[in-house]
């Protein structure tokens, strides 16, 4: 009897570790984010102008300076990318804003992008797929 109670209980509590694991990586992503965004943010405040377009997975070397040491952009189970959009003729309905910087994550699995969404909620402006991206300024 006492087994078949242990056993239910258990069977209640792994499914909500699961949980919790994966909110835990969402907000290790999340922190990632703002890590970025406000390397980002001192970077335009020292040099006036934004750190060129990189490659998903590749930290800008302009940022590194700005970034604690040994910052990666490829984590396990997910990838960031710093955006430095060109938007000639503006975006639709905004005409005058030409230009979009903003970090984009990745992840290799939906649930930890699902869980990402859930947790940042609105601060995520587009998500296509499994990359989700967080605007930092519009200009």
């Amino acid at each position: 009897m006492v087994m078949a109670i242990v056993g239910i209980l258990a069977g209640l509590a792994v499914p909500n570790l699961q949980t919790m694991i994966l909110r835990a990586r969402a907000a290790e992503v999340a922190g990632d984010l703002e890590v970025v965004r406000i390397a980002a943010l001192n970077y335009n405040a020292e040099y006036l102008s934004w750190p060129p377009e990189a490659s998903d997975g590749d930290v800008p070397p302009e940022l590194t300076e700005f970034l604690p040491d040994n910052f990666d952009f490829s984590a396990d189970g997910y990838s960031l990318d710093f955006e430095n959009w060109s938007l000639p003729g503006g975006l639709p309905g905004e005409p005058n804003t030409t230009t979009l910087i903003g970090v984009s994550v990745t992840t290799e699995e939906a649930e930890l992008g699902n869980a990402l969404i859930e947790l940042l909620g609105a601060a995520i402006v587009f998500s296509v797929g499994n990359t989700h991206t967080i605007v930092i300024d519009r200009s």
